[in-house]
């Protein structure tokens, strides 16, 4: 997929050079004649910094590291590709200076080995006081491992190392909710992987072997014998053409009840044995497929816009045979295409129980309550109702309509159901956490206290002008401290939050799903209750204006109904043109969307009564393995908010109902490979450049959409 406009470049030297460096200030004298005196006025005036700047020459932490891939540890189908490291930081394979005769390398390289290749080569254990140059503690020396590369084809030769490096720039509006670096450097192995074979990947530096150290080659002239180990992962490589018949992977294909009829699932084999398992409607689903794909491959080498793969898609979906039924056999094991087939898509709520006594309790269930066991003030347990802010329920209860001032104490929230005899704890167990963060952060505590007292000292002056027979006293209405806000909407969007209040069952905590749901909009509000219960009382109608009614906010709010309805266009539209009108444009749109990124980040618009809210909770590995993942909600990816709650678990918000659910890599995220080949060369040999070389290895990524029904 050649594209040279995907964002890549070919390397980023760090501004400041590897190596110790002095700074010394001293206060001089200057005479009358503006000549400044050689003597320093005072030794005590004297201030010296000193400090190093170099890169990582022993071991590479695992938080400066992005991703890898294949994942670490996985079994899946990755024959065919060319694995790769991705680092947080865009510098780090430039952060020592490393020649080739001219040529600036990256001092870091990828080497892949498989492991029955591991007896021949020979692995030292040592440690840092053996590495020259160590950046480490004399007294406390870290574990080192040392490569003897013998074999120097298994090993990138200087004029290619430098092709096998590079920057990745992400500015595309998919990811601009995910907090991730926009710039990151990848090492590629120019070694590709091959089918049932276990690998071990090693990020690794050439070294000179001393008499009692490793020295680090900084001119690369012959080819050295030794290398020093920064970093190292495994995985394994299974069978490139293997299928299945997994019934649960089946049930998300479009057509399924069609061919599900006495439907049995199967072992892993070849497809020619899976379809002997198969039924005669099933079979020939498959031979249409087939035949739809080898016609596909041929219209594809045709296709001149290479880069324009949506568009490619768009014209084949009407053809025949194109059901895609390959894609659901298909065994993948762990690699992305495997994870997100395998993807169960679930409404929020717990599971079905048979007989129960009449319907009640399971549409209480259905909605996503659940019954816990809590214990009482005066002792003793009992079990009541609690549901979380995420429901399947669809009515319009206001907890607003119940109170005049915001409720001091967790019991007015108590409810009493009397189809089951029980308390419903929702919103008292709301009210109970909001009061509880707030207690224990001590700074926004004060800064709520002082802003209600002022509020208060404010109300009762507005009062006292009324009377007529009393001077008018001028006071100045208090706003809502800045830190609070903040402090309150991080918390609405879920972040820094208790888990187990989200997730209060381990059924609506199930790895590997997409679980959809609705916000519980009096979940929040009683949420927010407990927060502002700390200190003097606050009157609802303060409540709502001060945090979601407040006039300053009228601009921005008619500043946000101007946002582009398609912003992720902008750059398609504008990139096309080089002119100095169209450069001015989009500098205007930069700064308007840089001014709508700050209003996104404010409680109003992070949460307005006026509003309902969707989701889904992605709970998977490919959130840690594939960072870069994109995932849109009816085909757009323009969410409200997007929290990342852990590195497998991550929530997407919108303000409008959804039916369908699409997760992808763009191109530029892609991993490097080739449809695999036992015939074809297993090294990247090509001496192009790094982005070249990126582009022309860059492979195709799957699409997977989800529907509700």
């Amino acid at each position: 997929m050649p594209d040279q406009s995907i964002g890549l470049a070919p390397y980023h030297i760090p501004k400041l050079p590897f190596g110790n460096y002095n700074i010394v200030a001293n206060l001089n004298q200057k005479s009358n004649n503006d000549q400044i005196e050689s003597t320093v006025l005072n030794e005590g005036n004297k201030q010296e910094i000193k400090f190093l700047v170099a890169g990582y020459n022993a071991t590479i932490p695992q938080n400066e590291i992005l991703a890898v891939y294949p994942p670490i540890e996985h079994i899946g189908n990755f024959a065919g590709t060319f694995p790769h490291i991705q680092f947080r930081r865009s510098t780090l394979p430039w952060e020592y200076e490393i020649k080739n005769g001219s040529d600036r390398l990256p001092y870091i390289f990828l080497v892949l080995l498989k492991e029955d290749e591991l007896s021949q080569i020979k692995i030292i254990e040592t440690d840092t006081n053996q590495l020259d140059n160590s950046t480490e503690s004399l007294d406390e020396p870290k574990p080192l491992k040392v490569l003897n590369c013998n074999n120097s084809e298994l090993f990138p030769k200087a004029d290619l190392i430098k092709n096998l490096a590079h920057v990745r720039v992400q500015e595309h509006t998919e990811i601009k909710n995910l907090n991730l670096p926009k710039e990151t450097s990848i090492l590629v192995s120019h070694r590709m992987v091959e089918p049932n074979t276990k690998y071990r990947a090693f990020v690794c530096y050439y070294a000179k072997e001393m008499t009692d150290k490793y020295k680090m080659i900084t001119d690369i002239v012959t080819h050295p014998n030794s290398c020093v180990i920064l970093n190292e992962w495994s995985f394994e490589s299974i069978g490139a053409d293997l299928y299945q018949i997994d019934k649960d992977k089946l049930k998300n294909h479009p057509v399924y009840n069609i061919f599900s009829e006495n439907l049995k699932d199967s072992e892993i084999d070849t497809l020619k044995e899976i379809k002997s398992y198969t039924n005669a409607i099933l079979k020939e689903l498959i031979e249409k497929n087939e035949e739809y794909l080898k016609d596909r491959k041929l219209r594809w080498e045709k296709w001149d816009k290479k880069n324009d793969i949506k568009g490619f898609e768009d014209q084949e979906k009407n053809e025949e045979g194109n059901n895609q039924i390959l894609e659901y056999l298909q065994y993948n094991g762990k690699n992305l295409k495997g994870y997100l087939h395998e993807l169960k898509l679930q409404p929020f709520k717990t599971k079905q129980y048979n007989n129960l006594p009449g319907d009640t309790i399971q549409k209480l269930l259905n909605i996503g309550k659940v019954s816990l066991e809590h214990q009482l003030k005066a002792g003793g347990k009992m079990v009541s109702w609690y549901q979380g802010p995420f429901t399947n329920n669809k009515s319009k209860f206001n907890i607003l309509e119940k109170f005049e001032t915001v409720p001091d104490h967790q019991d007015y929230l108590n409810l009493f159901n009397e189809d089951t005899g029980m308390y419903d704890m929702t919103y008292s167990a709301a009210w109970q956490l909001g009061r509880l963060m707030i207690m224990n952060d001590n700074k926004v505590l004060q800064e709520l206290k002082k802003w209600k007292y002022e509020l208060e000292l404010y109300n009762l002056v507005l009062e006292q002008n009324k009377l007529s027979h009393l001077p008018d006293l001028s006071i100045q209405e208090p706003s809502i401290p800045d830190m609070l806000m903040n402090y309150v909407t991080e918390l609405i969007r879920f972040r820094n939050f208790p888990l187990y209040y989200l997730l209060p069952h381990p059924e609506l905590s199930t790895e590997e799903s997409i679980k959809y749901f609705k916000i519980d909009n009096s979940w929040t509000i009683a949420f927010l209750f407990g927060i502002f219960s700390a200190g003097p009382r606050l009157s609802l109608v303060d409540f709502k204006k001060y945090l979601f009614e407040n006039p300053k906010n009228l601009f921005k709010e008619n500043l946000k109904s101007l946002m582009p309805k398609e912003s992720d266009k902008i750059d398609d539209f504008f990139k096309e043109f080089d002119n100095p009108e169209c450069k001015k444009k989009r500098q205007d749109i930069e700064i308007f969307s840089d001014l709508i990124s700050q209003i996104k980040n404010e409680l109003w618009y992070v949460f307005n009564l006026k509003k309902d809210y969707y989701g889904i909770l992605l709970q998977s590995q490919t959130i840690k393995n594939w960072p870069h993942l994109v995932v849109e909600l009816n085909e757009s990816h323009n969410f409200h908010y997007v929290t990342t709650i852990n590195n497998t678990l991550r929530l997407y918000i919108t303000d409008k109902p959804f039916s369908s659910i699409e997760l992808y890599l763009k191109n530029e995220n892609a991993h490097f490979g080739k449809e695999y080949k036992s015939s074809d060369n297993k090294f990247i040999t090509t001496y192009q450049d790094s982005v070249t070389t990126a582009n022309n290895n860059l492979y195709k990524q799957p699409r997977v959409v989800f529907n509700i029904k």
